[in-house]
């Protein structure tokens, strides 16, 4: 199996004008006439209606909510019309090349193909230089999003008409060489009617320009004088097109069609017997309301189509996926001042909060499919409590357990309340005062409260979202902490500036994975889960933090909003950290924070929406754990009293944390549960325990077949580090703390890349 590398990118991401007006141009004008004259099956030997819709129904929405909305009507085409934008328009004038590219890979996500733009003036008022160079930007843009038709609407300005049409006449050939016609509709002013616009073609000459008919503009701009039935003859023969626009006295045009006083049929006739035999039909107004009542009304609309054609809409036999559902929820899991803190081999005791820590949970949910994770602002998951919590929510929600993953972010400032080094402090605590006024409260019950009550709340919470997503590089922040140094080891940590550093041992992960969750309706900014590789560990101190996540959210939330919550993914980064070792000078929480939330807020322009499919694959791999004799074991249950003091080297005291920590676990093996979670076919979600090594992530990325993939480490359980085989034959910190035998981070790695497998749509297998 070949798989798609996770630095390859779409032609379309990184696609410059000159670029794409270069591969336009080999399509040629043939690119036109195909679009607006496709066939049924060749024994048929008639043309085929291209049904389809605009986006107007919805432009008090962000287009892709009429996107989604046209697709799950069951319609094939698409107009992009008007949006809620800046400009008001899906695309126009001021668009750039590379987000028309983005809004042609919406439509082709949603199954849908491009039929018409509709893209407001151009500048011809500046003068007919501008207007030209203004009309060649949208006819580009219209190549980028796959549209075939530019539909102009024509000027009302006396004093602009001639130079109104001479840009168009100047701009034909350069439309049709790259496969795009132009056509102007009834739109009021000079081309209210049909022979006005008969006119505007003959002035134009050109046989690019042609019109698209619009039979409900005819009774509007006349008052409804004028009956389209009458004037639809003045223009046989020019006919490439049609808005399917309705009309109700007195200048209403916001009618689905059908229900108003166009009589179709018999302008159908009439503009048949002009020989418009075959293009497109698409809908440009509906009966307006929420957006229930228009989805209903859009379905409406194109089965009066099909009645009206006797052809059948291609999309309406398409499945429709059920929506994605997703909600937030937030709960404070910030311990009592006092109680001992995780991170390092010495006690140390909590004075104060810089930041709250919270559990931030998501709940998705489409169709029977219900999905949850969980990100935490402390150390590590204990396997008690992850088990605990998952069967809560489950028998409260009826998420699945295997469906829950429950992280860890790896923050250094939180609680340390599970493991061998905690249960040391506390015999010491119980022995010396016969209880233990560090742990005031029980708080692994507390977390797993926490977890449970967050899950609960993101479920009641629960509403349709549309998912986007898109890759990162961020640079300067992650270093890996493993060093070859010049008496042939290999050190973690060696300091910085130190001249017996050779080079280092290994790579980082500097993608930066962004899966943005947006409100449908309103497209508010609900979630984003970020996912990076590094270290929690910037902070120190005696005071609560959440790392430089905090800082992540709070820059973040300038730009999507108060109520954006960040859901942050800690990459694999077991031999990642913070520290430059060719500088002296140490980054800050403060400046690793917002230069990452700068990098995440450069890429919302980069996101693509992600056509959800949610699925979870789990699996469990049982690692072999590291033996001991017991003579090493009794060693070290004396040497426990000498961690944290002077008395054992840094790494004794690591070796013998180690072997209690075994024990403490119990029996010979470990097992790594693995969890994939697949939002769309190009987005998934991998869930790792432990400290992960970056080698080990960057080969599940590299193997993944889809296009995005997040790895995420310190899911479900903390069992210490997971280094790569080699680094276990070079040794140092990562591997004198790590609980499993060599090989084990390979095999889990494996089973994590085979699921993915399993989850791939079915294109991306065997390829």
């Amino acid at each position: 199996m070949t798989t798609r590398k996770q630095d390859e990118r779409t032609r379309s991401e990184s696609l410059s004008r000159r670029g794409f007006l270069g591969r336009a141009m080999q399509m040629g004008a043939a690119g036109w006439v195909l679009a607006n004259a496709e066939a049924l099956p060749a024994q048929t030997k008639k043309p085929r209606w291209q049904i389809g819709c605009y986006t107007r129904p919805w432009d008090q929405y962000e287009y892709r909510v009429a996107l989604d909305a046209i697709a799950e009507a069951g319609y094939e085409y698409v107009g992009l019309m008007t949006t809620k934008s800046l400009t008001r328009l899906v695309i126009s004038v001021a668009t750039p090349i590379e987000e028309a590219v983005r809004v042609g890979d919406e439509v082709r996500q949603r199954g849908l193909k491009v039929a018409s733009v509709y893209g407001g003036d151009i500048p011809v008022a500046r003068s007919l230089k501008a207007g030209i160079e203004g009309l060649r930007k949208l006819i580009d843009n219209c190549a980028a999003c796959g549209s075939t038709n530019l539909l102009m609407g024509g000027t009302g300005n006396k004093d602009l008409y001639e130079a109104y049409y001479k840009a168009i006449a100047e701009c034909c050939d350069y439309a049709a060489a790259r496969g795009i016609g132009i056509s102007v509709k009834p739109h009021g002013g000079f081309n209210a009617t049909g022979p006005q616009c008969r006119k505007t073609v003959e002035m134009v000459g050109h046989e690019n320009f042609r019109i698209w008919y619009d039979p409900g503009n005819i009774y509007y701009y006349s008052n409804g004088e004028l009956s389209p039935v009458e004037d639809a003859p003045t223009v046989d023969g020019l006919v490439t097109g049609m808005c399917i626009k309705d009309y109700r006295h007195p200048k209403d045009v916001a009618v689905t069609p059908g229900t108003g006083q166009v009589d179709f049929p018999a302008v159908f006739a009439k503009l048949k017997a002009g020989r418009f035999e075959g293009g497109p039909l698409i809908v440009e107004c509906l009966d307006p309301g929420d957006l229930p009542h228009t989805l209903g009304e859009a379905i409406k609309a194109r089965r009066f189509l099909e009645e009206l054609t006797g052809q059948r809409s291609q999309g309406a036999g398409r499945p429709t996926p059920a929506p994605m559902e997703a909600g937030v929820g937030v709960v404070d899991i910030t311990p009592p001042m006092g109680y001992r803190m995780s991170g390092y081999f010495h006690e140390r005791l909590s004075e104060g909060v810089s930041n709250p820590l919270h559990a931030k949970a998501l709940v998705m949910r489409q169709g029977a499919t219900k999905a949850a994770m969980v990100f935490c602002d402390i150390i590590g998951m204990s396997p008690e409590v992850s088990q605990a919590a998952r069967q809560r929510a489950e028998a409260e929600t009826g998420i699945p357990a295997a469906n829950i993953l429950l992280a860890a972010t790896h923050s250094h400032t939180g609680p340390l309340y599970f493991g061998a080094l905690r249960n040391h402090f506390h015999e010491q605590s119980l022995a010396k005062h016969g209880q233990d006024p560090c742990e005031s409260v029980d708080y692994a019950s507390v977390l797993a409260d926490g977890i449970v009550q967050a899950i609960r709340q993101a479920d009641a919470a629960v509403g349709p979202v549309r998912v986007e997503a898109a890759v990162a590089q961020q640079q300067g922040l992650s270093f890996n902490r493993r060093f070859h140094m010049t008496d042939g080891t290999v050190r973690f940590n060696p300091g910085v500036l130190n001249p017996d550093i050779v080079r280092v041992a290994g790579p980082i992960d500097s993608q930066v994975g962004v899966v943005l969750f947006r409100t449908a309706a309103e497209n508010a900014a609900l979630a984003g889960l970020v996912n990076f590789a590094l270290h929690l560990d910037t902070v120190g101190g005696t005071k609560y933090a959440a790392d430089y996540p905090y800082y992540v959210e709070q820059d973040l939330r300038k730009k999507l909003g108060d109520d954006f919550t960040l859901l942050f993914g800690t990459g694999t980064c077991g031999d990642i950290n913070h520290i430059d070792v060719t500088r002296q000078e140490r980054l800050t929480t403060e400046h690793i924070g917002r230069t990452l939330a700068k990098t995440v807020a450069d890429a919302l322009a980069e996101l693509k929406t992600a056509a959800p499919s949610l699925a979870v694959a789990r699996a469990v791999v049982d690692a072999p754990l590291q033996t001991f004799t017991a003579e090493e074991i009794e060693q070290a249950r004396r040497d426990i009293h000498k961690v944290g003091t002077q008395e054992l080297s840094f790494l004794d005291q690591v070796r013998t944390y180690k072997i209690l920590a075994v024990q403490w676990r119990g029996g010979s093996t470990l097992p790594l549960e693995v969890q994939v979670f697949r939002l769309s076919n190009d987005v998934a979600v991998v869930g790792l325990p432990g400290e992960v090594f970056v080698d080990l992530g960057l080969a599940i990325k590299q193997a993944s077949p889809f296009a995005t993939t997040l790895v995420i480490e310190l899911c479900q359980d903390a069992p210490g580090y997971i280094p790569t085989r080699k680094a276990f034959a070079e040794g140092s910190y990562e591997t004198v703390n790590s609980r499993i035998a060599p090989g084990g981070g390979e095999r889990m790695a494996e089973a994590a890349i085979e699921l993915l497998a399993q989850l791939a749509p079915a294109q991306s297998r065997g390829m």
